[in-house]
């Protein structure tokens, strides 16, 4: 687990101030060649709208293989949807959005929820 907001720069961008944060990384296949980050920000309410680009669909959101769901990721495991896996995975249907905002060569798809009025969840992969 890492806090530092800089490093998460190098990776990601951010459409806006960021209180704190929390991210980690990881492969999605076996062969390495693919990788995600996922990161917990924590913003100001009136800042939300910032984080969720566009009008939010609802759809299954699933979190990556090797995920840790601790800390602040934990907030996923009290949606009243959340399914563990048994790849422990968390899989729910909630209002996910696009990741335009945050987008950055080579991490250019994935998805960004609302966990609370003050956090967003974005994942992000590269393939």
């Amino acid at each position: 687990m890492n806090t530092d907001i800089n490093e998460l720069k190098r990776l990601i961008q951010l459409p806006g101030d960021v209180k704190g944060c929390e991210w980690q990384t990881g492969k999605v296949a076996s062969h390495g060649g693919d990788w995600w980050v996922a990161a917990v920000l924590e913003v100001a309410s009136e800042d939300a709208a910032k984080f969720l680009s566009g009008p939010g669909t609802k759809e299954l959101f699933e979190t990556p293989l090797g995920m840790t769901l601790t800390s602040t990721f934990a907030a996923l495991n009290s949606f009243p949807e959340a399914q563990p896996t048994q790849s422990k995975q968390i899989s729910l249907v909630t209002e996910t959005y696009g990741v335009e905002p945050y987008a950055k060569s080579p991490l250019l798809n994935g998805k960004a929820i609302r966990l609370s009025d003050q956090q967003v969840l974005v994942v992000l992969w590269t393939i």
